[in-house]
């Protein structure tokens, strides 16, 4: 599992309603849970040394795989705002084809405007931030499935 995989789940666990999440993949298991108020703590179940060594054997009636959700999260810290100015229309609205790219948002931070870009094309099946919210760099904005 790489560390961009990782984050992608702290990612999703943080914008869902559950507690903790544990994921095995390719002989690697890992856990990640959230506690009241804490950031999401990643904690392997198994020592590395015996994960790397420990083949995971595939169940012969395994689920085909999940298509992955993806996360727009903010570039900065600022006031998140899903038009481009007031009473304009939003960027992009639930249900929305994006492409990679796109801007689908706006961080202002002291009066600058740093554009919020779909990292992949999909569709928009969230908004998780209020307009006018105010975000950290790397908040979970929108969910594209």
């Amino acid at each position: 599992m790489d560390l961009t995989h990782v984050r992608r789940l702290i990612d999703l666990l943080a914008t869902a309603p559950v507690t903790e999440l544990e994921v095995e993949e390719g002989g690697c298991r890992i856990r990640i849970t959230r506690g009241g108020g804490a950031q999401p703590e990643v904690a392997p179940s198994v020592p590395p040394a015996v994960v790397a060594h420990t083949p995971v054997a595939a169940t012969p009636q395994a689920a085909p795989p999940v298509a992955e959700e993806a996360v727009v999260t903010a570039p900065s810290y600022g006031v998140f705002h899903l038009s481009p100015a007031p009473g304009a229309p939003p960027f992009v609205t639930v249900g929305q084809e994006v492409q990679a790219g796109q801007e689908v948002g706006l961080v202002e931070a002291m009066k600058v405007f740093n554009a919020v870009r779909a990292g992949q094309a999909g569709k928009i099946a969230a908004v998780l931030v209020e307009d006018g919210t105010e975000v950290e760099a790397g908040t979970p904005l929108f969910r594209l499935a």
